[in-house]
Order: structure tokens, then C-alpha cells, then sequence
């Protein structure tokens, strides 16, 4: 069983690549499925408390999410002034002040999610959706449009998150029968190994990168359409009955 929720972006978008460095924070498109998942276990905690954390930690682990993107992204360049702790042995303050590069998506549309959950969950999994009001950074607002809805399938249109991977020296991940055309960005998701206590703030453990954290390659159905020093603009390229953009294995 397959449930569809559809959020509308209500502020700038900014949610740094895994990639990209404090200094040079180039932003993703999307909340990546790590962030989507930590968004649902953030809440289940917040509404029945820490102890029912790791029951729901356990399925939120097993859903499948699939995406469908707004229509156009455009996304700011610019480069602001900010305060870093300084390097310096003899200094008269513990602040320097540099430049960031930094980057605010703006997201023209809906975001529309939809996740793959065993029937005896759906009733909590929709009560946790409805309680979602912002993916990453607490600044990036979104409003549920309507109550969740269950289909049998994600549509055609819909971006499966579980793209194809690179752990260690081994490729991991189903392979698609069809590639879409589009852009690749580097999306975090909860690993094998990831257990509760590790993402619990209060617990000295430790998420490690590549196991407990793993990154995959999702191909974003976007084309870039204009482009400047300040911004670049992309379009969403038609996903439903149009085989335009997309090659066949």
C-alpha cells in the first residue's frame, strides 16, 4: 500500500549536499530520503514521546519513497558575509569574519511524496504526515495542501528514491529499465546499519558515512533553461506519456 501526501513549499529551500563544504554550499533540489525519514521520526517522537521512538524508528526504516518534483526550481547564487571560529593562536576575538558561498532554492509547485508502508502502519504514518511542517533545516517551511491519500502504486510520474549506489567497492541498488534524462544529485538515506541510538541526539554513538549513512545517485527529471551569475532556472521534464526524455536500456 502505497500513501500520497502533497506539500507546498512556503519558504526558500536550502539543504546542503553531503558533498559540499561549509564554505561552498551548494544546495540539493529536494529534502533527500535521509531528511524525509528523520522528518517522520522527529515528529513520532515530539507527539508519543522518546519511548515510542525506537518502535517507529523500526518501519519508518522500511518505507519506500518515491517523489514527484515541483515544476520549476530556480535556484539563487550569491555570496554572503559570516562569522567562523578563528585559526588563529593570538587573536581578540574567537570569531573571524570571511565570505560563504551560499544557495536558496526556490521551488515553484508542489512537492508531492509518496510511501510504501505495510497496511498495519498506514494509520500512523498518515498521522505523521499531517504533522510535518518542514524538511531539513527547521527555516524550510512546507504546508500540507490536503489529507494523504492512498493509491496501490506511486504514478508513472513519481521518482523512485532508492537509486542506484556506490558502497566500498561495490554497486548497490536495483537497476532501472529506463533511464530518465535529468540531473544526478547526491541524496543521503538511513544505511543498513543505522540503529536507533544512533541517530538519538542524546547517545555518544556515532553515524558513520557509507554505512550508516549512504549516499545514492538520484537522477532528478530536471533541465537547466537559463542561467546567470545570480541564479540558474530549471524546468521539470515530462515524466507522464512522454517518452521524449527518456532512453530506453
Amino acid at each position: 500500500m502505497w500513501v500520497v501526501a502533497e506539500y507546498q513549499p512556503v519558504t526558500m529551500f536550502s539543504f546542503r549536499s553531503g558533498e559540499a563544504t561549509s564554505s561552498g554550499a551548494k544546495t540539493l533540489f529536494l529534502p533527500t530520503p535521509f531528511a524525509v525519514r528523520t522528518a517522520l521520526l522527529d515528529v513520532a517522537i515530539r507527539t508519543k514521546g522518546c519511548m515510542y521512538g525506537e518502535e517507529a524508528f523500526t518501519w519508518i526504516k522500511e518505507l519506500s519513497l518515491a517523489v514527484r518534483p515541483p515544476e520549476r526550481v530556480v535556484v539563487t547564487n550569491l555570496f554572503a558575509k559570516i562569522l567562523k571560529p578563528t585559526r588563529k593562536e593570538t587573536t581578540e576575538g574567537a570569531m573571524d569574519r570571511t565570505i560563504a558561498f551560499r544557495e536558496y532554492a526556490y521551488l515553484e509547485g508542489t512537492l508531492t511524496m509518496a510511501f510504501g508502508v505495510v497496511e498495519d502502519r498506514l494509520p500512523e504514518l498518515v498521522t505523521l504526515l499531517t504533522q510535518i511542517n518542514y524538511f531539513g533545516k527547521r527555516g524550510c517551511l512546507f504546508q500540507l495542501v490536503g489529507p494523504p491519500y492512498q493509491v496501490p502504486e506511486p504514478p508513472p510520474e513519481f521518482i523512485p528514491l532508492d537509486g542506484v549506489y556506490v558502497q566500498g567497492n561495490q554497486v548497490k541498488g536495483q537497476m532501472p529499465s529506463a533511464f530518465q534524462l535529468g540531473i544526478v544529485q547526491m541524496m543521503d538515506d538511513w544505511g543498513a546499519s543505522l540503529t536507533f541510538d544512533k541517530v538519538n541526539i542524546y547517545s555518544p554513538e556515532k553515524i558513520e558515512l557509507g554505512k550508516d549513512r549512504i549516499r545514492k545517485g538520484i537522477v532528478l527529471p530536471y533541465r537547466l533553461v537559463r542561467a546567470s551569475k545570480g541564479f540558474s532556472y530549471y524546468e521539470r521534464i515530462p515524466l507522464s506519456g512522454d517518452t521524449r526524455g527518456v532512453l530506453k536500456a
